[in-house]
C-alpha cells in the first residue's frame, strides 16, 4: 500500500504529514461515534417496545379496575338507599 505522503515529503514539510494523520484520526473517530450511536439506538428501540407493551398491559388493567370500582360504588349506593348499610 502506497501512502499519499512519503517519508521524505514528511521530513521536508511535517505540518502536512501531521495534518494528514489528523484527518485520518478524525475520520476514524467519526465512524466510531456513528457506530456507537447505531448500537445505542437499537438498545433504545428494544426498551421502547418493551415499555409500550407494559404500558398497554397497565392500561387494560386500569380499565378493568375502573369498571370494578364503578360497579362497587353503584352497589354501595344501592345498599345505602335500601337501608342495608
Amino acid at each position: 500500500m502506497k501512502l499519499p505522503v512519503t517519508f521524505e515529503q514528511f521530513i521536508k514539510d511535517p505540518v502536512k504529514g501531521v495534518f494528514f494523520l489528523t484527518i485520518l484520526c478524525l475520520g476514524w473517530l467519526y465512524n466510531d461515534a456513528r457506530n456507537q450511536m447505531k448500537e445505542a439506538n437499537k438498545i433504545c428501540e428494544t426498551r421502547l417496545i418493551k415499555c409500550e407493551k407494559e404500558l398497554m398491559k397497565m392500561a387494560k388493567m386500569l380499565k378493568s379496575q375502573d369498571s370494578i370500582c364503578s360497579s362497587l360504588t353503584t352497589e354501595i349506593r344501592l345498599y345505602r338507599e335500601l337501608g342495608k348499610i
